[in-house]
């Protein structure tokens, strides 16, 4: 069988250069005898092939095989042969010998009947989106392979796993498809060293088509905003210290001895509690208290004392613990870029982002918990606080790690929009798939990764003519930086260290002129023998302390921005027209 009624053309292929490996050249044969054979349900169905079959495999998409059957006299049940398999051979003689290929696999899709002309035209798929939709996600995620994280994505559950799949797709520069034995598989987008190269001579006449990307369609560069909010929780110590006036040190003669000469009221440790409790504080551990003695024989000379009370203080050294939880905002500005395509076509820009909240709660127990000391978790930072940030680190660089991916997976697949075209007579496509790179040295050097194959053969008239598409990729450059989510920006507020108070005593009795003042923290009290000429009027026995004041920067959300910029090298596919 001839290609349009002539020999095809012989001309020898010239040799080729280096750029374009060592690959045996494709040589065109002097004639073609042909022909197909389908298999429809296990039923050879060759003799009632008429019209033309068409079948297209294309990256990333389900393949389609179309073709007429001629219905014969006897009934034949139509509507029955939908979902029923279908298998496509090409057959060829060489050197007396017929060689068959498996070209299509699949299942009939739409059988439509013509009663005029008892033809029944069908359109069959291999239902790529249907096997994948029913694979479980675990599965999914093997064969696929990608990032995925419901931050970024809608959540699975009820979805399309078909979607889900392309979602895990969009994150690397691969396709999916089936193979014509039935295979799923995924397939780099970058070319390989060519398993065949078309010299001169080679194509169909006038074949060649070459479709340039549009600028407008070409994207180099992607601006992303990731904002990523959590809580820190914040326990503040705060030392207070308080000394009866009188005593003079911490032993029992220079402070009890000396108190009881000339006694008065004192605190306990009860108001203590109940002055941090009112200034928002819980007493912490490890506080220093200096009782009055129990019950015994003290000073000099010796003296019987009698105490009813153990709580009752003379001096006390301690913290107040505040916590509170403070709204942290961190976002990251993240720019990923191909500049050398930036440089050479001006820059096309993209936007996208995403905001993430942290799901740890622990806001609540936190303020809320009676605490003695900070949580085993907390760190100190340089305001001596201690802190726990409630981030989910993981959970954060998963996400970024997703979109950095997805922003530079479009800006490659946006520069592989260039796509070369030529025809060949079906024999010549012998072997080549969709995960197969060639070399094109007719009419225009290219060398690139298949990206569609298109058979057509037509009894009419007498041609088996195979379409080659090359996706050719072009922009440039050979670093590519690892997409990492940076450090997190500084979230630290400035300030100073909370520094220890001094807690004073207003005690009525010693000194007439002295005058009640509500507004003093410490302790306020009277002495049990005023001296003559106090004031009737007693002071209230109470002890108070006032917390400082928190800054807003320590209290309100804080913000801080981090920012990093990611390069992408392009593959530059050999093109020239």
């Amino acid at each position: 069988m001839l290609i349009n009624g002539a020999p095809l053309n012989s001309v020898p292929l010239n040799t080729l250069s280096s750029s374009s490996g060592t690959v045996e050249p494709v040589v065109p044969p002097l004639v073609v005898v042909w022909r197909c054979r389908l298999m429809l349900g296990g039923v050879d169905m060759t003799a009632q092939l008429t019209g033309t079959v068409r079948i297209e495999r294309e990256e990333g998409a389900a393949a389609i095989a179309e073709f007429s059957i001629y219905l014969p006299a006897a009934g034949v049940d139509v509507i029955g042969w939908t979902g029923r398999p279908v298998e496509i051979y090409f057959q060829d003689r060489q050197d007396g010998t017929w060689l068959e290929e498996l070209r299509f696999s699949g299942w009939l899709e739409q059988p439509t009947y013509d009663p005029r002309n008892r033809i029944v035209s069908c359109e069959a798929t291999d239902r790529l989106q249907d096997l994948v939709e029913a694979m479980d996600i675990t599965d999914i995620d093997t064969l696929v392979g990608g990032l995925w994280t419901e931050d970024v994505f809608d959540p699975v559950d009820g979805r399309s796993h078909w979607d889900y799949a392309l979602e895990r797709l969009g994150t690397q520069p691969a396709s999916l498809d089936r193979a014509v034995t039935g295979e799923l598989r995924v397939t780099p987008w970058a070319a390989t060293a060519p398993v065949a190269s078309f010299g001169p001579g080679t194509t169909v006449d006038q074949s060649l088509s070459v479709e340039m990307a549009k600028l407008s369609e070409r994207v180099n560069r992607v601006e992303l905003s990731i904002s990523y909010r959590f809580t820190r929780l914040r326990e503040r110590h705060q030392d207070f210290d308080w000394q009866h006036p009188d005593i003079q040190g911490t032993s029992i003669d220079a402070s009890f001895c000396i108190w009881r000469h000339e006694s008065s009221e004192v605190p306990s440790t009860d108001m203590i509690k109940d002055a941090l409790s009112s200034a928002g504080y819980h007493l912490l551990n490890g506080a220093e208290l200096l009782a009055l003695p129990p019950t015994g024989i003290y000073c000099t000379p010796p003296q019987a004392w009698i105490n009813n009370f153990d709580n009752l203080l003379l001096a006390a050294s301690f913290a107040g613990g505040m916590r509170w939880g403070q709204p942290i905002t961190e976002t990251y500005t993240l720019t990923v870029e191909a500049p050398e395509s930036i440089a050479q076509a001006g820059e096309v820009l993209r936007r996208d982002g995403t905001a993430l909240e942290s799901d740890l709660d622990r806001a609540k127990d936190f303020e809320e918990a009676d605490f003695g000391g900070p949580d085993s978790d907390a760190e100190q930072d340089a305001l001596e606080d201690w802190v726990v940030d409630l981030r989910e680190d993981e959970r954060l660089a998963l996400s970024a790690q997703c979109q950095l991916a997805t922003a530079s997976v479009s800006i490659l697949a946006a520069h592989r929009g260039n796509k070369v075209g030529w025809q060949v007579p079906t024999p010549m496509a012998r072997g080549i798939d969709l995960v197969h790179s060639l070399y094109l040295g007719d009419h225009c050097r290219a060398r690139g990764k298949v990206f569609s194959i298109v058979d057509e053969w037509s009894f009419d008239g007498q041609t088996a003519i195979t379409t080659l598409t090359l996706a050719i990729s072009r922009g440039g450059g050979v670093i590519s930086d690892p997409l990492e989510l940076p450090a997190p920006p500084d979230t630290q507020p400035s300030g100073s260290v909370p520094s220890p108070i001094q807690l004073d005593s207003q005690i009525r009795g010693k000194n007439p002129l002295l005058v009640y003042d509500d507004t003093l923290d410490g302790f306020a009290g009277n002495y049990d023998n005023p001296a003559p000429g106090t004031p009737p009027e007693e002071f209230p026995r109470r002890f108070q302390l006032t917390a400082p004041e928190v800054p807003a920067t320590h209290r309100d959300e804080f913000t801080a921005e981090q920012t990093a910029t990611y390069r992408v090298a392009i593959p530059n596919d050999l093109l020239e027209l």
